[in-house]
């Protein structure tokens, strides 16, 4: 039997719009967009999160200002029953290092980023995971980001992307972060709205303290932003993610823009040792992924070359600041 989506009006695709683009903001101020009271729109987060259309909220934490790179890792699995494999999986999401994963359809099976502090740290640990695993794996690739950029759900309220987006994983200069302000990201990474009364409790300080460390953090673009997390299968979309290779450069920021104005793609990445050029675009068929593909290689024609995809089952782990 088909699952039956849950009905969303303006005003919950409205909220879950401006909770995706900052996580923090107050069911007043939402309410002043939507023209409602703060109780309409507590109201209706609650109920986003009852039925697990809003799973929670993250802080986007930029690790390369503290001094760390990200390494991604995408396996192809053999010789592995459904057991195994969901062992396996849950193995590395409680990998301190581990930050992201997700599962696959297509060319890979599973797909990870970790943040480390050098080469020689990424080479300790991979070392480890292939005398334990290497004879479940038939394939593999390592590519190291250097831009991740990402943009709120747009196409939530049926509008072009205007919001800049944040950008984790480009930045060449190290902050230095005191063991409070570590602390509190440590806090907020995986409940990036928490109230600044519980951070302060927690914390053992005021509540205007909290603040202004966050100010602090948010104007050195450690904290690049927050985020909510939203479970798009349930609203009828599947995550796709397009690797590309270019002919040439030459119209790359045009590219870019193309895609920051796009209301179906949400991340831009650039890596060494992938592709060229990588998209992660949200859709409602494979249809509608196909014509996005096709509107770009159209718009770019004599730039992109070919590309490759994968769909992604289910993004299991997700937290900016899980290595400390």
């Amino acid at each position: 039997m088909e699952q039956q989506l849950p009905k969303l009006d303006y005003f919950d695709r409205r909220t879950l719009f401006e909770l995706d683009k900052n996580a923090r903001i107050s069911g007043t101020s939402i309410g002043k967009k939507i023209r409602k009271s703060k109780q309409f729109v507590d109201y209706r987060i609650k109920k986003l999160e009852e039925n697990k259309i809003l799973k929670g909220y993250i802080t986007v934490i930029d690790y390369s200002k503290l001094g760390y790179l990200s390494v991604r890792v995408y396996f192809k699995f053999h010789n592995l029953t459904p057991e195994q494999q969901a062992k396996l999986e849950n193995e590395l999401i409680r990998d301190k290092e581990v930050w992201w994963l997700v599962t696959l359809e297509g060319i890979w099976d599973v797909g990870y980023a970790m943040a480390v502090k050098n080469i020689l740290e990424f080479y300790d640990y991979w070392d480890k995971i292939m005398k334990k695993y290497r004879k479940f794996i038939s394939k593999n690739s390592v590519v190291v980001y250097t831009h991740i950029k990402q943009y709120p759900k747009s196409y939530l309220i049926e509008e072009n992307n205007e919001h800049n987006g944040t950008l984790v994983g480009a930045s060449k200069n190290q902050i230095r972060c005191d063991e409070f302000n570590l602390n509190l990201l440590r806090l907020i990474a995986d409940n990036g709205r928490m109230s600044l009364l519980e951070a302060a409790q927690k914390l053992k300080t005021s509540p205007q303290v909290i603040r202004n460390h966050l100010r602090k953090l948010e104007k050195e673009g450690i904290i690049q932003g927050y985020r909510a997390l939203i479970d798009v299968s349930s609203l009828g979309y599947r995550y796709y993610k397009s690797y590309i290779n270019l002919l040439h450069t030459e119209k790359l920021m045009e590219l870019e823009y193309f895609c920051k104005r796009h209301p179906n793609i949400l991340n831009v990445n650039r890596t060494v040792g992938g592709r060229d050029f990588e998209i992660e675009l949200q859709a409602k068929s494979f249809d509608q992924f196909d014509q996005i593909m096709k509107e770009i290689r159209t718009k770019f024609e004599g730039m992109i070359d070919d590309y490759e995809f994968v769909i992604a089952r289910e993004e299991k782990k997700m937290v900016y600041f899980p290595f400390e």
